[in-house]
């Protein structure tokens, strides 16, 4: 798109198109992707504040996954280390550079298991950490990498809102669509001395593009005014289809990312929401306790029986995803992280949500598990 105007993504009854906080769709569901964020520019530049990934040196791309082909391909390293817990969609990113791809272990208290791989780790090659679900658990680790001369990448991902990264990172990667309603998104973080590659000049596909903003304007309509959901396949088809190849944002994406949300109010709500959930669910909840810098994706949580619960709770209109499942991504030989992925489960905690729509989440995953 080469050019974008507010009336073109503003309502046609005039409204603002922004839900007031506690408000509610008109179809209470819990989870799924995000409807397209709409506002007043007059309001919303006075409400909107940009989040640190969006004051540093960085680039806006179409995916999460063109930033990771793009610094793979600019860095050209000679092995590729990842964690044995992610997510499968990244790994093609690497094997387009091409590189060869290692794993290192990953526990089920999504911690890294042990050192001994930093033995094998060398000069220019580089190490992909993961701040799950918002968290940095993997701070040492990082010292270690840059010792031995690797690249370190911080996948933030599930950490885009966070009010910091780790001064070890030579460079961040995040993806706006995981935490509010664009509809493309990727953006490449640069640090201390760290050099930016070149922005690529093309703009994504426009089939998939045309078919991701379509998802999200139907799924904000859906959150207004109920209806059919043709939204879900359109999401499920450009998540899966989303583009590897380097591409740029959107001017859409970067005009909602600057001017439209407001991210004060998205920090509150989330830790607000989380820290509910952790603690009605505290003998289920895999990361309990919310340190003060992070703004989380979701609230994982580890129950029995997962993808029974699970069924159990879209019957009543709540949808947690699942982060991950690796059969067939990664080697089997990491049991702790293949462990991990048959029980885990995310429960929303985002901005779309209030108190009432956490205390309805925790007693229908208690009567499931009953």
């Amino acid at each position: 798109m080469s050019s974008i105007s507010m009336s073109m993504i503003a309502p046609e009854d005039g409204s603002s198109g922004m839900k007031s906080p506690g408000s509610a769709p008109v179809l209470n569901i819990i989870g799924g992707m995000f409807g397209l964020e709409i506002g007043d520019p007059a309001h919303s530049a006075s409400v909107a504040a940009p989040v640190p990934i969006l004051a540093g040196r960085h680039l806006r791309l179409a995916t999460a996954r063109s930033a990771f082909t793009l610094l793979a391909r600019s860095l050209r390293p000679s092995v590729i280390w990842l964690p044995s817990y992610l997510c499968p969609s990244i790994i093609p990113c690497f094997l387009a550079a091409p590189c060869p791809v290692r794993f290192y272990a990953v526990g089920e208290d999504l911690r890294v298991a042990d050192r001994n791989w930093l033995s094998d780790v060398q000069r220019g090659d580089l190490v992909v950490f993961i701040d799950y679900f918002g968290f940095n658990q993997w701070e040492e680790f990082g010292v270690l990498a840059r010792c031995r001369g690797a690249w370190v990448i911080e996948d933030a991902c599930q950490a885009l809102a966070n009010p910091r990264f780790s001064d070890q990172a030579h460079f961040v990667i995040a993806s706006p669509r995981k935490f509010v309603g664009v509809p493309d998104g990727g953006i490449l973080l640069a640090q201390g001395d760290a050099g930016l590659p070149e922005s690529p000049a093309s703009p994504a596909p426009e089939p998939w593009w045309l078919e991701a903003y379509r998802a999200s304007l139907l799924r904000g309509e859906f959150d207004h005014h109920g209806g059919p959901r043709e939204w879900f396949p359109l999401f499920q088809r450009t998540e899966a289809e989303g583009p590897i190849e380097p591409a740029r944002m959107s001017e859409l994406s970067a005009l909602i990312l600057d001017r439209i949300v407001d991210w004060p109010e998205l920090r509150r709500r989330r830790r607000a929401n989380y820290e509910f959930l952790a603690g009605a669910l505290r003998g289920l909840a895999l990361l309990p306790e919310l340190p003060a810098d992070v703004v989380p994706l979701g609230c994982p949580v580890r129950v029995p029986g997962r993808d029974k619960v699970r069924e159990k709770l879209f019957k009543q209109e709540i949808y947690p995803p699942i982060h991950w499942r690796l059969a067939g991504a990664v080697p089997e030989s990491f049991v702790a992280s293949h462990r991990l992925a048959a029980d885990i489960l995310t429960l929303p905690c985002d901005q779309r949500y209030a108190l009432a729509d956490m205390e309805r989440m925790v007693a229908a995953v208690l009567s499931a598990l009953a």
